[in-house]
């Protein structure tokens, strides 16, 4: 069940910057890492998961990434399997406030330079922000809390967010 929350910014990102410090002790001090979602954006209602984004550039990469993110504890989604991208949870069962989600991107995929252009167009524009966390409260009002209604519905809004976020990045 999807509960949406006011998320306390600051409170999340300390919490980011203590998982960067532990992640580059294991990854590596050169790892590039990104705190993304919605808990990176002020004033942002979500369920209030960490999302952090760590770029990798290859396949290797890709592999020692993912075999360190399981001896520390983190679990692989069913479809981490491919080079461009992996997903990890702090927790094998579905996941609620306070947890986090790692994404493993291709740093040249689609993807990666999604997360960074959506994080950056909602911290840039206050419309969309208020838009996108008014339609976040409409699906649960709505009565779509069950977690794969929600994330489908909340997909397709997404999806064309990202539309204008990469025409104002064109600009």
């Amino acid at each position: 069940m999807v509960v949406l929350e006011e998320q306390n910014y600051q409170d999340n990102i300390k919490k980011y910057n203590s998982l960067v410090e532990r992640l580059k002790e294991v990854l590596g001090n050169n790892t590039i890492i990104h705190h993304v979602g919605s808990t990176a954006i002020p004033n942002m209602i979500g369920k209030n998961i960490i999302d952090i984004l760590i770029g990798i550039n290859s396949e290797e990469e890709m592999d020692l990434f993912t075999n360190k993110l399981k001896e520390i504890g983190f679990y692989p989604g069913q479809k981490s399997t491919g080079y461009t991208y992996r997903f990890f949870a702090s927790k094998e069962e579905e996941t609620t406030s306070g947890d986090i989600h790692i994404h493993l991107a291709d740093t040249n995929s689609d993807r990666y330079k999604d997360f960074i252009i959506l994080k950056e167009y909602l911290l840039e524009n206050t419309e969309e922000r208020e838009n996108y966390a008014n339609f976040k409260k409409k699906i649960i009002t709505n009565g779509n809390n069950i977690r794969e209604d929600y994330k489908s519905i909340k997909s397709k809004y997404v999806t064309d967010l990202l539309k204008r976020a990469r025409k104002n990045i064109k600009k």
